[in-house]
């Protein structure tokens, strides 16, 4: 089939807290691995470009592959990006043995990148670091996982075919340490017009990448500038990366157009749900002059609403207003660290006759459905994502006075936009799953709200 679509959650396994060895999706690692085993004789290359690299059982799986012949490049974020924090025993789901030891995602990683930095037997085999950091606030505080940000949000994989192609978009990092979340994953295959711009992508971004055994932990990753690309922007292809001149700013401009082309229904899915009239800087743009408040996708989802498109949000995260405080005192949401752009958009669409929002702590999916299509998406729906900067320029920050950064603010992120109904149809199974879950909190109801999915 030329599209596929999978989904994980917290009730597939028996210890919902618990930490797996097999990562932190086990189902959508195990249909990860069998996207490729279905196809190991055709497929010449694999690329992958994940966040968060550090499960062991994903890469001696990808070792083997390589020893069969296929080449396999592998983009991840620097060492220093990883959490040390908190370490955990962690559970083989298989032999349903616990680690004695605990172990944090820094560990795990180090573990394999020091394999790949020492050895010199893996062949074909090749781990890059993508170094970008991303800031554009002097009052940012310090992260858990390394100072400042790193930009490579993406979880994705290109496979490369001795005919045809896969592309595999995952929610989940598959990383070990994580608990399991409500994840999905799609698969694209042979499918035209997707890869020429996903083919491309990777090329850009292994070249503006660093191989393992070319890094080193002293390199001044905080200047970061870097040749801007040529690129076209597809309507099936969304991509965001600092190298690509102006692309969060195209990024959002393409999804509101999906917005506001809506008939019927919008339905919002994601971790975080903020991107709502937001401030534009524009003084870290070479070419924009004026600051700005930019309505953003979420405040076109509001605007639509107004228009009587039903409209649907589920997210992660909330904060609730001040003056809900006594409705909500019971509820305990995961509250985003800045809510001032989370509360603005709630604010809004409180005020309208045809919104519902919904909240579940276990939401990890990224995902817009408009009436008949799906965008499947890499990145939440925040301010970051769609604010490209390409002259910042700090030189020393209000919490870390010793740090400095220069250079381009742009996440790493990527949209597909899919038209197959049955995709769309597996989508809307999964809202309403998520809605029917014990853990979800109606936050707003408004109007008739009989519609089922």
């Amino acid at each position: 089939m030329p599209f596929n679509s999978f989904f994980d959650e917290p009730e597939n396994y028996k210890d919902q807290f618990g930490f797996y060895e097999q990562g932190g999706s086990p189902l959508l690692l195990q249909k990860f691995i069998d996207t490729i085993d279905e196809q190991k004789n055709d497929i010449e290359e694999i690329n992958i470009s994940w966040y968060l690299y550090n499960n062991q059982h994903l890469h001696d799986y990808l070792k083997e592959v390589a020893a069969g012949g296929i080449t396999v490049n592998v983009i991840t974020i620097p060492l220093e990006g990883y959490d040390h924090s908190k370490p955990k025993n962690i559970e083989n789901l298989v032999t349903g043995k616990k680690s004695s030891k605990s172990f944090s995602k820094y560990n795990l990683a180090r573990k394999i990148f020091g394999e790949m930095y020492r050895t010199t037997s893996h062949e074909n085999f090749n781990l890059y670091i993508f170094p970008h950091l991303y800031v554009r606030s002097a009052r940012v505080k310090k992260f858990s996982r390394g100072a400042l940000p790193y930009s490579l949000h993406i979880k994705s994989a290109y496979i490369k075919k001795k005919s045809g192609y896969i592309m595999l978009m995952s929610s989940s990092n598959l990383a070990v340490r994580d608990l399991v979340k409500n994840e999905s994953m799609i698969s694209v295959e042979d499918e035209p017009f997707y890869e020429e711009n996903i083919e491309i992508f990777y090329k850009n971004l292994i070249r503006n990448s660093i191989p393992i055994k070319n890094y080193k932990a002293s390199l001044d990753t905080t200047c970061n500038t870097y040749e801007k690309l040529e690129f076209e922007y597809s309507d099936l292809v969304g991509i965001t990366a600092p190298f690509y001149d102006n692309s969060a700013h195209l990024l959002e401009k393409k999804i509101s157009e999906h917005i506001c082309a809506a008939k019927e229904r919008i339905i919002v899915c994601a971790q975080h749900l903020a991107a709502c009239n937001y401030e534009f800087n524009a003084k870290h743009h070479s070419t924009i002059k004026e600051n700005e408040t930019r309505k953003g996708i979420l405040g076109e989802v509001i605007g639509m609403a107004n228009k009587g498109v039903k409209i649907t949000c589920l997210s992660q995260t909330f904060a609730p207003l001040a003056e809900d405080a006594d409705k909500f005192k019971k509820s305990n949401f995961r509250r985003p660290a800045n809510p001032h752009n989370f509360q603005q958009f709630f604010s809004q669409i409180a005020k309208t006759e045809n919104a519902e929002y919904f909240v579940n702590e276990n939401i990890h999916s990224k995902y817009i459905i408009i009436d008949n299509i799906l965008i499947y998406c890499s990145f939440n729906f925040t301010p970051t994502q769609f604010i490209y900067l390409d002259n910042v320029k700090i030189p020393k920050f209000k919490n870390m006075p010793d740090l400095s950064y220069s250079g381009i603010h742009c996440e790493v992120g990527m949209h597909l936009v899919i038209k197959d109904q049955t995709t769309v149809k597996a989508f809307e199974n999964n809202v309403a799953d998520i809605i029917r879950k014990k853990e979800t909190i109606q936050v707003a109801n408004f109007g008739d709200k009989s519609t089922s999915y």
